[in-house]
Order: C-alpha cells, then structure tokens, then sequence
C-alpha cells in the first residue's frame, strides 16, 4: 500500500475484539504514519472524539496548496441491526451519524445510486444510470484539489463478514449485472493489506451473469490485481487526467502515463479496462494536453469504453482560490466569471457552451484517434446529449440506452482481452 500519514489513527473496540479484524488493522497501520493512535475507543468515546475533533462538521476542498492532516477510523461493519436498533443507537450517540457520508456508524454498504431514475431525470433533467453500489471505505490518501475526502478515511474491516452477504444482496435486484467498488475512496492506495480487492474479485469470478467494476481511480498500484484468478468478471476502472492537472491539481495521484501503464498492466493480465475523463479541468493548454493524453492511451490500451464529464459544483471564487489561477486557462476563468450572473447554476458549474465545447474537442479526438471506442457522457443534461446525437448513434449509444462505466446493466463488451505486445 502507499504510505499515509495521518493525524489520527482511531481503532473501534469491536475491531479490537474481533480477530480478524484486528490482524486487518494491524496489517495497513504498517503502512500508515500517525502521530497518534487511540485504540479500544467505545461509542460513548468515539463520539467524544468526533465531536471535539470536528469530524462531525463538512470538509473543505483540499485546494492545490493547503497542508491536509487525516483522521482515520478503523471501524467495525454492522449489517443486520434492525431500523428500531438503528434509532436508538442514533439517539444515544448522535455524534456517529453526523457528516453521514463517512458512516462512523458502520451502517450500509449496499446502497442505492438513485441517480438515473425516472424521478431523479425528471428532476434534474440529468442523465445517469441508477443501480446498487458496494462501499467499505469513505475518504482517501489523495489530495485532489477539487476534493475534501482526505480529510477523514472511514474504513469497515470485518471484510469477509461484508462478503458473506453478497449472495443476499445480489438477489434483491436479479437484473443488476455490474456492481461498483469501491468510489468513495480510491481502495488500490490501501492494497493488498487491506485485501477487499482480492475477496471481491474471487468473489465475482464465481458469478456467471455478475460483474465488479472495481474502481482503481488515480492510481498505478495494480501489481496484487495481475494474478488474481478474475475470469474477465472484474472491470478494473481509472480517472485519467492530462499531464498538469494529474500533477498539479490532483495532488499524490500517480501521473497521467502511470494511470495509463497500470491499466495496460491489467489488460495483459486478462481485464476489461475503462476509463474516465472525470473531472474535466480546464487547465492551460488543455487542448493540447488533453490531445497527448488521448494518443498516449490509445497507443496503450483498447478500453471498453471511455465516459466524460467537466468539473462541478465551484463557482468562480472557489475555482481561483482552489486551482490557483497561474494553473486554469483564461477563457475558463473568464466564463466562470460570466457564471456568477446565472441564477440557475448559481455560478456553480461550467456554463454549457464551455462544456460543450470541451465535449465537442474529446469527442473529435477520440474518433479520430480510435473511431471504434464506444463513449458516453457522465452525469449531463440530455439536451446536451442530443448535441451529440449523431456521434453516439454511430455507436450504438443514447440517453435512454447507453454503455458507461458504472451503470448497473454496463456489463463488459470486451470479453477478452485484445492481444498487446508486452
């Protein structure tokens, strides 16, 4: 696993209880360097810490510059608690239910991604895919700039009792044929100490009509994925980014060409790859950054298919203070200053006629470079989607029917891996 530091290293009292849990605990504090260490801590003292510790409150962006100190929790899974057992846990220590993304708590795993529904299209007129996701970890070692989750890494440990009810939680949607894993973190920072990756892809071996698209993100650590006995049923999945913003914006990440490698190491091994082009930031000389980092990949890799999306939810201000304006293209700068007028947005996302024109340039270079990859957009308006009509169509690609990274039907289309020279 890569080395990270932390500020805080907290161990629940049911891992220390538990064997295997604790062999799991102490096998990734090898790998970690914390300046303190609290063990045996009870709900009662966890919420104590959380509360005085302010892990309870929302995380800043990590931004491009600012020193990120970590807390992290090794905590315990707890799967079959009752929603009565679940309240008055809640009641009693409400601490662990605050800032509900991390799950101090334990609860969950098995989650529904409602984007993409009927309800969630109506409402935001944006196109996804819903399907159930797996989860074990929320936060992670990186210190992407656009991001706060390396502020606090939750970690459930009680893995194999996680696996044990797969067989349940596949059943309770027999049409879902790909599972996502794990993107509240990027899990291959943490492996193979923490050993989810291997149990889950032996796992999904096993399943004749069931898939793990497993989410590698920023990194190049695939060494313990390459002899894994996966049988093509694992989609091993990575955010690529041109060469400044992996660098320079997302800090601690594995440059761009190592993304890229890591995935052609995996495809040798027998994997369907995909890629992500998420989030899109408008660096300087992101046209020609963007062009080098498409030929590189293709020159490396045939992905399964390839999805996009720019950067969201930062309004002028924050894209400034964040990125570091030396860091972003003028004209970017110069729309999101323009933004701050839109009521709609709020100035909180990149006006559409950047996007599209950003869309516009990935998509021309990807049929350029290899016109029979399949792409989709990721998370965007359907009136956008229509932009491009004719490009999708050309392969087999709608709104309503569509192949992307994780969507729940988005089984792999490349069986077999395409012959590579080593």
């Amino acid at each position: 696993m890569q080395r990270v530091p932390a500020k805080k290293l907290i161990i629940t009292q049911d891992v220390e209880d538990d064997p295997q849990c604790l062999a799991r605990a102490e096998r990734l504090m090898t790998g970690i360097d914390a300046d303190e260490i609290v063990r045996n801590v009870d709900d009662a003292k966890l919420c104590k810490i959380i509360e005085a510790d302010g892990l309870d409150k929302g995380c800043a962006r990590h931004g491009v510059k600012e020193k990120v100190e970590t807390t992290i929790l090794f905590v315990k899974g707890r799967f079959d608690a009752t929603e009565e057992e679940k309240e008055k846990r809640k009641e009693q220590f409400p601490a662990l239910f605050a800032n509900s993304g991390y799950r101090f708590h334990g609860y969950g795993g098995f989650d529904w991604r409602d984007s993409g529904s009927k309800k969630y299209r109506e409402t935001t007129g944006l196109v996804c895919q819903p399907a159930y996701q797996l989860h074990t970890i929320f936060g992670c070692p990186f210190r992407c700039a656009y991001c706060s989750m390396g502020r606090i890494i939750c970690m459930k440990l009680n893995l194999e009792e996680f696996v044990g009810h797969f067989d349940e939680w596949m059943e309770v949607d027999p049409d879902q044929t790909l599972y996502q894993f794990d993107n509240g973190t990027d899990v291959a920072c943490l492996e193979p100490e923490y050993g989810a990756s291997k149990l889950f892809v032996e796992y999904f071996a096993k399943r004749e009509t069931q898939y793990l698209e497993l989410y590698v993100g920023k990194s190049d650590r695939v060494d313990y994925l390459l002899d894994l006995d996966h049988r093509g049923h694992t989609v091993p999945c990575w955010s690529v980014s041109c060469q400044t913003q992996s660098t320079v914006i997302e800090r601690g990440t594995a440059p761009m060409r190592k993304r890229i490698d890591a995935a052609r190491e995996c495809q040798l091994a027998g994997y369907p790859v995909r890629i992500r082009f998420s989030p899109m930031v408008p660096v300087k000389n992101w046209r020609e950054e963007n062009r080098e980092m498409i030929e590189y990949l293709f020159s490396r890799i045939t992905p399964d298919v390839i999805t996009f999306e720019t950067i969201r939810f930062m309004n002028h201000d924050q894209v400034i203070k964040d990125f570091g304006e030396e860091n972003l293209a003028p004209e970017f700068i110069e729309q999101m200053r323009r933004a701050k007028e839109d009521e709609e947005t709020r100035g909180c996302e990149v006006p559409e006629a950047y996007r599209v024109k950003m869309y516009e340039f990935i998509v021309n270079e990807i049929e350029r470079v290899s016109p029979g990859t399949p792409y989709a957009l990721c998370r965007e308006k359907r009136d956008i989607w229509d932009l491009f009509r004719d490009d999708f169509t050309r392969h087999g690609q709608s709104p309503d029917k569509y192949l992307c990274n994780c969507g729940g039907l988005c089984t792999p289309t490349v069986l077999e891996a395409p012959a590579l020279s080593a």
